[in-house]
């Protein structure tokens, strides 16, 4: 059920335009919050350079990129729980002036703030850190009582894509790392009539 879990959440934001309306969804379905709202908790003070690869996607030059690119790092939090790790580095040139202060001045998530711009968004990569099933996974015995837990670690997967104008003009990339706070609710009873 774990793993199915997992894959159906990694699904869900792979083909969605929006990971904080996905995670939002996910949150309220699984009770991981009274508030089920997503918000921001934004590092004002974070800085790193935007890879090379993404660098690219968003079509600008090494040199060009301490001028056009700005970079943003969050925390998506549902409640106490870090659902999610945020590195965003966009081209604040192609944004206009009150999405450039919202998104270095609050802690409204990235897509809520520009979603009026009807983005899409591509996925260019996808990286599992945990199964729940590795190869050998079954024991040859299981004993009947096994009360023995699972061992989540603290990081599920991590997703890199970036976001697209309407025109299909680059503006924004992301890597994106899930956590197992996600998991953080009662399993539904497979017992229960």
């Amino acid at each position: 059920m774990l793993a199915a879990l997992v894959n159906q959440l990694d699904h869900a934001l792979l083909v969605t335009e929006s990971a904080t309306r996905t995670l939002e969804d996910w949150s309220r379905h699984h009770a991981l919050a009274t508030n089920p709202a997503i918000r921001a908790e934004r590092n004002p003070d974070a800085a790193r350079p935007c890879p090379p690869h993404l660098r690219d996607h968003l079509n600008v030059s090494p040199t060009e990129a301490h001028r056009l690119l700005r970079y943003r790092h969050v925390r998506l939090m549902c409640g106490a729980n870090v659902l999610s790790q945020a590195d965003n580095w966009y081209r604040a040139n192609l944004l206009p002036a009150s999405m450039n202060r919202d998104l270095e001045t609050t802690d409204i998530p990235f897509g809520r703030i520009a979603a009026q711009l009807g983005f899409t968004r591509h996925a260019i990569a996808t990286e599992p850190l945990w199964t729940p099933l590795p190869d050998g996974w079954k024991p040859p015995h299981t004993p009947e009582n096994n009360e023995a837990l699972l061992e989540i670690p603290p990081l599920l997967f991590r997703h890199q894509a970036v976001l697209r104008q309407m025109d299909g003009t680059p503006f924004s990339a992301v890597i994106e790392t899930y956590t197992a706070d996600l998991l953080r609710f009662v399993p539904p009873d497979c017992n229960a009539d």
